[in-house]
């Protein structure tokens, strides 16, 4: 077996894309597989825009295929290098000859070396990424639950009571921004902001990954968009609520409902359900290929998976979240 640095994307999606399809389906039945644009922007990273491409590798056996796969980027934004996360894939057909351990040892180190003090995985419950994590010492930060939302079975007509019931005070805003589709299932949705209602720029950087804009531009066909649907104080324009989901490139089914937040001052006035249900209102209408929502919440978070039962969202399977920390 040979571990190589992963550095040029577009021959590595198609080999890259069958491994993750291949793990998949042995351990999340159900799951779809990502699709080759999904994969090769997943690899490419910043890179289109003029960055690098995050760190990649692959395991290849005797005959030169692809056995085992696995990638690390940071964990939020910024210069600082706290904490990177990692996907590692292993084929079921490779499973069982230390390849994982192997893979994880070349990325520790090579994290390690360039300055990340721990990586954090995401394995879904009862599955043997569950039990590899545990015995490579991996500790277990949380529990993560995920919802499914098949959209044939929300009504149009009830959605749009929804979105078009009155909430004094407050408007609704959407913009689609191009987004590198996430390799993995979405992050847990959070009640949480900043105290500062007035101040746009505060919940940007309360909330990794935000970006206030205002263009509201059908994305174009085949393309993976994140759009973000936003409540707007109509006093002072300030942003109150917004919530995200990442569309992914035609022809994948299901998008993922990644972020959900209300500002405190905001709150108990029926914003984080308007916002949801015009997204869900916007999927239907404007993506006819997404077939259903995914969405999470960390365990405990009792008020976003009460919104998550009342829009329909039903119980699908849990994730584990671990953190494994490089020693200097």
């Amino acid at each position: 077996m040979e571990i190589a640095v992963v550095r040029d994307a577009a021959p590595a999606a198609a080999a890259w894309r069958a491994v993750v399809a291949a793990a998949r389906a042995a351990d999340l039945p159900g799951v779809p597989a990502p699709v080759r644009e999904e994969v090769l922007a997943g690899l490419r990273g910043d890179a289109h825009a003029g960055g690098t491409m995050p760190p990649a590798w692959a395991a290849t056996g005797a005959e030169g295929e692809v056995t085992a796969v696995a990638g690390v980027r940071p964990a939020s934004p910024g210069p600082a290098r706290t904490a990177a996360d990692l996907q590692l894939y292993v084929h079921p057909a490779a499973r069982r000859r230390g390849t994982g351990t192997l893979m994880l040892a070349a990325v520790a180190a090579a994290a390690r070396e360039g300055g990340w003090s721990a990586l954090r995985a995401a394995a879904p419950a009862c599955t043997p990424a569950d039990v590899f994590c545990l015995r490579h010492g991996f500790v277990r930060e949380r529990v993560v639950h995920h919802l499914l939302l098949p959209l044939a079975e929300v009504h149009r007509a009830w959605l749009a009571e929804l979105v078009y019931a009155d909430h004094p005070g407050y408007r609704l805003t959407t913009w689609y921004a191009p987004a590198i589709p996430a390799s993995g299932p979405p992050e847990p949705r959070t009640g949480g902001a900043p105290a500062a209602a007035e101040d746009p720029g505060g919940l940007a950087a309360a909330v990794p990954g935000f970006a206030f804009g205002t263009g509201s531009g059908v994305p174009e066909p085949g393309s993976g968009r994140l759009l973000t649907v936003a409540a707007l104080h109509t006093g002072t324009g300030a942003v109150a609520g917004y919530t995200e989901v990442l569309i992914p490139p035609a022809p994948a089914p299901r998008a993922q409902h990644c972020h959900l937040a209300v500002v405190p001052a905001h709150r108990r006035r029926g914003l984080g359900r308007w916002i949801t249900a015009e997204l869900l209102r916007r999927l239907h209408a404007e993506h006819p290929q997404v077939s259903e929502v995914e969405t999470a919440a960390a365990d405990g978070d009792g008020a976003i998976l009460a919104l998550g039962e009342q829009l329909g969202f039903r119980p699908y399977r849990r994730t584990h979240d671990y953190r494994l920390h490089l020693p200097g």
